[in-house]
């Protein structure tokens, strides 16, 4: 008679079978994510190819470890091992590590992280000037490194009198990121330098890593002073690079932007622009000492009273002039003014008396017109409310009446309104 297992026992028999298979304990699958949604602790997705598909699951810690965002559509690497979950029977792929197939796991997340600041315009938002001639320069990069040592050297060089401050910093490894934002935010509080240089020497993409870190980039975008970022090689560019205000290839670059040209060709130019100045004054003088020679021999400075002898003889023949005319002038005029002098009394009095009959005549006439007048011969103006009562509908019969008489006023109260029938 067969014998029957129940559903656990065959689940957990099935279960030894793919935990004690050597071949399943350490599993290499190449597969496109697929049903991917982030969720907040374990990940669940299936990878697949052509002709399968296989349940994965990728737990929290091992998830974390990852340095780029997993998408669904992705063809990635997977190790892990299989196993099967025994209340719903079914077996999945439990990834210890992934990356994408084809290209390195940090390369993709560096691509990815720069088309997520290049689409929030983080790369445009510093392009300031770097300023001539720094007073101080900051460095930010290992005390121990070929970088210091070429930057001090170019500037030595090119431009001696600048101030070159070393902020020594961990370049790679696990405590890089971390060093850097602390030196970052000591050259921020404390320096007052005009230019701050960032960078380290060359290397693999692992060694450059610090420098395509989110939070060094967002740290870079608030200094106060301009940015040099020098990582890597020329054919090197990290985040850094792209976030910074400039970027150089080498660190003997990156002094040679912070830095003019050199101080030997500083005074060369000096002196070209001092020889030009002084010819162009020379030339300058020439003309003004020919203007006053030519001044200076003028007949006008030479004799000065000639500047004047014009006016003064105008001014002679227009006084003559005017003593002419005065004479000829008053004379009838002060034969007309004693004829005309008796009979001006007698004019104004005429003019006064018709101005007064003239008056008389216009109050008479605003006196027939007169609202006052008219009330004197027995007629009356009749207010109601402040507005003048011109017809029986312009009285309402519940306010009073004011009349207006010749000798005061009368207040009344309308009892009854009778309309005028024509004819009747």
């Amino acid at each position: 008679m067969a014998e029957y297992l129940t559903v656990s026992a065959l689940t957990q028999y099935l279960k030894r079978k793919f935990t004690q298979d050597p071949y399943l304990a350490h599993i290499y699958v190449t597969g496109e994510v697929s049903n991917f949604r982030r969720r907040p602790t374990h990940q669940y997705f299936s990878l697949k190819d052509e002709h399968a598909v296989i349940n994965a699951t990728m737990f929290k810690r091992d998830f974390a470890k990852l340095p780029f965002d997993l998408e669904a559509g992705m063809k990635v690497n997977a190790y892990g091992h299989v196993d099967l979950y025994a209340p719903n029977g079914s077996y999945s792929l439990i990834i210890e590590k992934l990356e994408p197939d084809g290209i390195g796991a940090l390369y993709q997340a560096y691509e990815q992280l720069k088309a997520r600041l290049q689409k929030a315009g983080v790369f445009n938002q510093l392009q300031r000037p770097i300023p001539r001639f720094p007073k101080k320069i900051a460095v930010i990069t290992s005390p121990s490194g070929a970088v210091i040592r070429d930057i001090l050297t170019t500037v030595k060089r090119r431009y001696p009198i600048a101030e070159v401050d070393l902020y020594p910093a961990a370049v790679q490894g696990a405590q890089a990121v971390p060093e850097l934002i602390k030196r970052l935010d000591q050259v921020a509080t404390t320096s007052d330098a005009d230019v701050l240089i960032i960078g380290r020497g060359g290397g693999s993409i692992e060694d450059l890593w610090a420098f395509n870190d989110e939070k060094l980039a967002n740290k870079l975008l608030t200094m106060p002073m301009p940015v040099i970022s020098s990582v890597g090689h020329e054919t090197d560019t990290t985040i850094a690079d792209y976030v910074a205000d400039q970027r150089a290839a080498t660190p003997t670059a990156a002094a040679e932007l912070a830095t003019p040209v050199p101080l030997a060709d500083l005074w060369l130019g000096i002196e070209q622009l001092r020889q030009r100045l002084v010819h162009v004054l020379q030339g300058q003088i020439s003309q003004d000492r020919d203007k006053l020679q030519h001044l200076q021999q003028s007949y006008v400075l030479q004799d000065p009273r000639r500047l004047y002898e014009g006016y003064a003889q105008r001014i002679d023949l227009a006084s003559a002039q005017l003593q002419r005319m005065m004479a000829k002038g008053l004379a009838p005029d002060q034969q007309r003014f004693d004829l005309l002098a008796p009979r001006l009394p007698v004019a104004m009095k005429s003019m006064l008396e018709h101005k007064k009959q003239t008056l008389r005549q216009a109050v008479s006439g605003l006196q027939l017109v007169s609202p006052l007048a008219v009330l004197s011969r027995g007629y009356g103006l009749v207010e109601q409310k402040g507005q003048l009562i011109r017809s029986i509908q312009d009285v309402s019969l519940t306010e009073p009446l004011t009349i207006e008489l010749a000798d005061g006023q009368i207040e009344a109260t309308v009892v009854e309104k009778r309309e005028k029938n024509d004819g009747k």
